[in-house]
């Protein structure tokens, strides 16, 4: 009779013991078809992530959406974790993906990654503007130093030293005149950025040949800044 009663109790306990380990999931689940995103990739927008196919028992699931760059360089977004996702103005140029993760009572599978949705455009008539700020800088006048002047026969040679704040070329023109006859006006381009100095010759008309005869220089930038005019003048025999 005693050998009965411990063959019963034998038999119920391995019954219970089976029964719960019936009840208790084996594993963690295995996935079997990764999650996907449906909705469009647009500003304002909402994408909704599926879960994809699971095995093994499946008690919940946890979702973190991901901004990814054109090599797939994919980061969490802060905070988004929920199944939907509202698309914004940083997922511009970007494409996002979901990551999910399925939980039961043995664990919690590693999280597998839908696939990218499209690049993230701005929504339809909506513009950006970017604003560039450029520290503003005074343009300075051209300083002009006349540094010597003489003739040779019939031709006339200058030197002159110009400096300027800017790479742009600066112009300088250069006046003949003499009393009671009709000037004449040139004009050369020169670099004067910082200081340069330039020897420039020209033919001396023959109205200006006796007499006073002056020559004037003044130099010009591009935003029309001018130095002051700079003179010399010769003196000719008179007729």
């Amino acid at each position: 009779m005693t050998n009965m009663r411990t063959f019963i109790v034998v038999l119920v306990g391995a019954g219970l013991i089976a029964g719960a380990a019936a009840a208790r999931p084996a594993a963690v689940p295995q996935n079997t078809a990764k999650p996907s995103i449906t909705g469009k990739a647009v500003v304002g927008e909402e994408l909704t992530a599926s879960a994809g196919t699971w095995t093994g028992g499946v008690d919940s699931y946890s979702y973190q959406w991901q901004r990814c760059t054109s090599a797939m360089v994919c980061t969490d977004v802060d905070g988004a974790t929920a199944k939907t996702y509202g698309v914004r103005s940083a997922d511009v140029n970007k494409s996002i993906r979901v990551e999910v993760s399925a939980h039961n009572a043995s664990g919690t599978a590693t999280a597998v990654a839908s696939d990218p949705t499209a690049v993230v455009t701005a929504a339809p008539g909506s513009t950006s503007t970017v604003t560039v700020q450029t520290p503003s800088r005074t343009n300075h006048a051209p300083r002009l130093t006349f540094m010597s002047l003489k003739r040779v026969g019939t031709l006339i040679y200058s030197r002159f030293r110009v400096c300027d704040d800017s790479t742009s070329r600066v112009k300088i023109t250069e006046h003949d005149s003499h009393p009671g006859v009709l000037g004449y006006t040139r004009n050369y381009a020169v670099s004067a950025l910082p200081c340069k100095t330039y020897a420039r010759h020209w033919g001396l008309a023959a109205r200006f040949r006796h007499g006073a005869y002056t020559a004037t220089l003044q130099a010009r930038d591009r935003q029309g800044a001018m130095s002051p005019k700079r003179s010399m003048t010769l003196h000719f025999p008179a007729l």
